[in-house]
């Protein structure tokens, strides 16, 4: 019944702003009296299963943002000793930091049942203006059970050569430490403790040193379907399904196996140039490893985009990949063997049609025209710095070297040709606090993102609480609210 209720006033509210938005084409603020429709801080998206089905406890996003964090020494800086990342150095120091979390990050992963109501989770924070279901802009929220986001379906020939040839669909968790939980305060809570006037600047979505970000990814495939996943927990959640018999017939409680754990670090110590250590760990059904946790083993890390390297077999000097990692994910690297994990789709296409497959990626030819262009099965166009380097807002260019920043490639379409200067343009070494140029000329975004593209789903959320703002939240003084006209709400596709 629960669910059923949910779903009712989400219907209504979402009627709500469908019709508002049919009248409303000034661009100025509209106050409703909804203010539940519209919550910056909700725990979650609000549709639960039956008592019967799952009785809890329920995820409740963690939005206490601390305002100072006492400052302290950190392992990791022993290991770099006030110097640069290195290929040989970046295993140990990786492995500092995990181990500095892995007290926290060992219950999430191995003790679901207990994770939720933990003292431990309450030094985790999440992102404003994720939590709630948004038709408007394509954004499924953070489902009750686990909070984790609705991630892409793998392609049923990704990984055939593996053992494994149906498609899969991931769910990710992110959450942000105290250090990074004091950007997430500045920018939603600077103005207002609403939530609802965020500090559309630059300056306030930049994370300060040693800010941490983890990201844990589940699949829906298990041991039973794939031998790599062999020992490896699992954890439910409450989600649609995209595939099987059961879709269409709303959320069910599933149970996702680990697949995938990161973590992203803010080091301008570590990495000068972007600022950021990514850094990906995979499940090793052969690790000696006695928890999920321990067996989760390091793929790789990376903390520059090696601008130049750009023939796609030349060796990298800004990514470290582990020769001992399992030998599944090698499919899955980024372009000429950036870091890039299973889940992360920088390898794009692989639509399958039998008797045979059929190509879906086209790569346009050597002066970005059809003429010369040639069309693939599959193509590696990503990794994960190149990714994220595109952080801005409003969005102004494509996860991917595309020429159409709409696009997102998740499936399949058109990329630039690897030899020019627009494919290139993925590939640099960026400040946080640079907005990528957009090869056609586009000029939307307003500010530069330091690489969290989570962000930049937020704040496309954010324009509606400036276009419906509830009754009886006033705009604070000082605050000037966006031209609405200008600054309008997209659609956003899933992404990595």
């Amino acid at each position: 019944m629960r669910f059923f209720k949910s779903v009712f006033y989400l219907f209504i509210g979402l009627l709500f702003l469908n019709t508002a938005c049919s009248k409303s084409d000034s661009g100025k603020i509209n106050e409703v009296s909804e203010i539940q429709i519209l919550e910056p801080f909700a725990d979650n998206n609000g549709l639960f299963p039956s008592p019967e089905v799952f009785d809890g406890p329920f995820f409740k996003a963690n939005y206490n943002y601390p305002e100072v964090v006492p400052e302290r020494s950190y392992p990791w800086e022993e290991v770099l000793n006030g110097q640069p990342l290195t290929k040989n150095n970046a295993e140990k120091y990786i492995m500092a930091v995990r181990q500095y979390i892995a007290e926290d990050m060992t219950i999430m992963i191995d003790q679901p049942e207990v994770w939720t109501g933990s003292t431990n989770r309450q030094n985790w924070y999440n992102m404003a203006w994720s939590a709630q279901n948004y038709d408007s802009t394509g954004w499924e929220g953070l489902e009750s059970v686990y909070g984790t986001m609705t991630g892409q379906v793998i392609k049923s020939d990704i990984f055939t050569d593996y053992g494994f040839d149906r498609p899969m669909q991931n769910h990710v968790i992110v959450y942000y430490n105290d250090i990074s939980a004091l950007t997430l305060n500045q920018l939603w809570k600077s103005y207002s403790p609403t939530g609802f006037f965020p500090n559309y600047t630059t300056e306030a979505a930049q994370f300060k040193q040693n800010a941490i970000v983890i990201k844990a990814a589940g699949t829906t495939a298990s041991a039973a379907d794939w031998n790599v996943l062999e020992g490896a927990g699992t954890f439910p959640i409450y989600r649609e399904v995209l595939f099987g018999p059961n879709v269409g017939k709303g959320p069910i409680l599933q149970e996702l196996t680990w697949i995938q754990f990161d973590i992203i670090i803010k080091d301008t110590i570590a990495s000068p140039e972007t600022g950021w250590v990514f850094s990906t760990f995979i499940y090793d059904a052969n690790s000696p490893g006695t928890t999920t946790f321990d067996r989760l083993t390091l793929l790789g890390i990376s903390w520059g985009n090696d601008p130049g390297k750009m023939n796609g077999n030349e060796t990298l000097e800004e990514t470290y990949i582990n020769p001992n990692a399992p030998a599944y994910a090698g499919v899955t690297l980024g372009y000429g063997n950036r870091l890039s994990g299973p889940i992360d789709v920088a390898l794009v296409g692989g639509v399958q049609i039998e008797p045979k497959p059929v190509d879906s990626v086209l790569v346009l030819g050597p002066n970005n025209e059809i003429i010369g262009s040639n069309k693939y099965l599959h193509f590696t166009a990503s990794a994960c710095l190149s990714c994220h380097s595109t952080a801005s807002w409003p969005e102004q260019n494509d996860f991917y070297p595309s020429p159409d920043p709409g696009q997102k490639l998740v499936f399949s379409d058109t990329l630039f040709n690897p030899s020019s200067v627009e494919w290139s343009n993925y590939f640099q070494n960026r400040s946080g606090t640079e907005i990528m140029i957009n090869s056609g000329g586009v000029k939307k975004s307003i500010m530069a993102l330091d690489y969290d593209l989570y962000m930049q789903f937020a704040l496309n959320n954010s324009l509606l609480g400036l276009r419906y703002l509830p009754k009886g939240i006033k705009i604070p003084e000082g605050y000037t609210p966006l031209n609405l006209d200008k600054h309008k709400h997209q659609v956003k596709l899933r992404s990595k």
